[in-house]
């Protein structure tokens, strides 16, 4: 069976040199993704879509829709014909049971000269199939019937998915991102990715103020789904001596933003190292008391290099949303958005003359100290080491199993239903002499959950593998 894989229209407009490449790249990346999934294919691009050959299309159809430079990835049947009626015939039988008591509409298009119009291809192979359906419908058919004819073949589309558009991976240049791994800097650098910027993300060490180790597991969910054939790095800097520095030295009203300046100069800083082109960030106008415009400015100035806010204009659910279709939503839910080093009011209206003299307070010697003993990782083969004694395989005796999941996340399994977004309240009508196992879809808000919990004395445990592996 064959996959006809439709390059995304932008690809189109490219000069025949860009598009030469883009496609070079692209096809990498399909061949990458398919290895990555474990399937075999062969790949042979053509000016304006590619071809797979593959004995398992729906598994490769779903390992291709996270490869960015794709408009479409159809299942079709290859027809070499003689004739339009040779053609009509083959087309006939294909699509014959799927029109069975439907309407329908034949949806032709054609490539070159092949002897007869998209018209005709439309009025014989629906005159075909009419017996057997419940007629046709042009402007909201209940099946269509997709095929595109070229010089002596037809490709019937017998099913499609949506690729991930965008600029093939890899096609751009390269870009320094970072990368707290809660819901904006995943949904950030996805957004540059998918624009064909390949990425390293700098992960900073806040001393406990959202560790490294959750910001990893997302890092590794993000590239593993949507970075096939492009290796990323991840930059580990420990940034707690400047923490403590800031806590000790700096005015407590201007500390997050001295925070945020310092993060940016670690940026700066790899990014020059590794020559890459800008550095990318989550931030949102407005979101916290560092994003407003005075104080992005204040921040910006510590930056030697272009800073890009892919995210700048929306709104916080549209993020979250966004990190639903990416997949890293459960995991950055365990994340701190940013680290709260100040006591009471912070200021929303930096001043930069305030700022530089406060900044002076911290040695310049830390942040380069930091830099320059950082740990670069490959996050496709990062590991988080031992699993926390919490997370275990099997429901212990007598425990209770609790299901965190929405209530929109399909019907109830186990004896309760807790929902994750409501645990501050139902965390303290818990009996902390009842032993519970939580479990959710991922495994994710399920352990951040139990986590929290047995610190607080509960005798509470997760189910590692999440929901599936419960039913299991």
């Amino acid at each position: 069976m064959s996959l006809l894989l439709k390059i995304a229209g932008e690809i189109g407009t490219k000069s025949p040199r860009t598009r030469r490449r883009f496609l070079r790249v692209l096809t990498a990346n399909v061949r990458a993704a398919l290895a990555q999934a474990g399937l075999q294919g062969e790949v042979s691009p053509r000016w304006s879509r590619l071809l797979v050959q593959t004995p398992d299309p729906s598994r490769a159809r779903e390992a291709l829709r996270t490869v960015f430079g794709l408009h479409s990835i159809s299942e079709v049947a290859v027809l070499r014909y003689r004739d339009l009626g040779d053609l009509v015939e083959q087309a006939a039988d294909l699509y014959r049971d799927r029109v069975a008591g439907k309407t329908f509409a034949v949806r032709p298009r054609r490539a070159g000269e092949v002897g007869f119009s998209s018209r005709d291809v439309a009025v014989k192979l629906g005159d075909a199939l009419l017996g057997v359906s419940a007629g046709v419908n042009l402007d909201e058919p209940q099946v269509e019937v997709p095929i595109e004819v070229v010089r002596h073949k037809a490709y019937a589309i017998l099913e499609s998915t949506p690729g991930a558009r965008g600029l093939p991976l890899g096609s751009g240049n390269r870009a320094v991102a970072l990368f707290s791994g809660g819901f904006d800097s995943p949904a950030a650098a996805w957004m540059v990715m998918r624009r064909g910027t390949a990425l390293d993300l700098v992960v900073c060490d806040l001393d406990g103020c959202g560790g490294p180790r959750v910001a990893m597991e997302v890092a590794r969910l993000l590239t593993d789904r949507w970075a096939a054939g492009l290796p990323v790095r991840a930059h580990l800097v420990d940034l707690a001596p400047v923490v403590a520095a800031l806590r000790s030295r700096v005015d407590s009203r201007l500390r997050q933003v001295l925070l945020k300046r310092a993060m940016y100069r670690v940026g700066t800083l790899i990014t020059r190292e590794v020559e890459a082109e800008a550095m990318v960030t989550g931030e949102v106008i407005g979101q916290v008391s560092t994003q407003t415009l005075r104080n992005l400015a204040v921040a910006e100035e510590a930056a030697g290099v272009p800073v890009l806010r892919p995210l700048i204009g929306m709104d916080k659910e549209d993020i979250i949303a966004l990190t639903r279709r990416l997949g890293t939503h459960d995991a950055s839910a365990r994340v701190r958005e940013h680290c709260a080093i100040s006591e009471g009011r912070v200021e929303t209206g930096a001043r930069l003359d305030e700022v530089l003299t406060a900044e002076g307070e911290v040695e310049e010697a830390f942040i380069a100290a930091a830099v320059a003993g950082r740990q670069v990782v490959d996050v496709a083969t990062w590991s988080p080491g031992p699993r926390p004694a919490h997370v275990v395989d099997a429901v212990p005796p007598g425990a209770v199993v609790v299901d965190v999941r929405e209530l929109d996340e399909g019907p109830d399994i186990g004896d309760l239903r807790l929902p994750f977004s409501r645990a501050d309240e139902w965390a303290e009508t818990l009996d902390p002499t009842t032993p519970y196992a939580f479990h959710c879809t991922y495994g994710i808000r399920s352990e951040l959950v139990a986590r929290e919990l047995a610190e607080r004395g509960y005798l509470t445990v997760a189910l590692a593998g999440g929901t599936a592996s419960l039913a299991a």
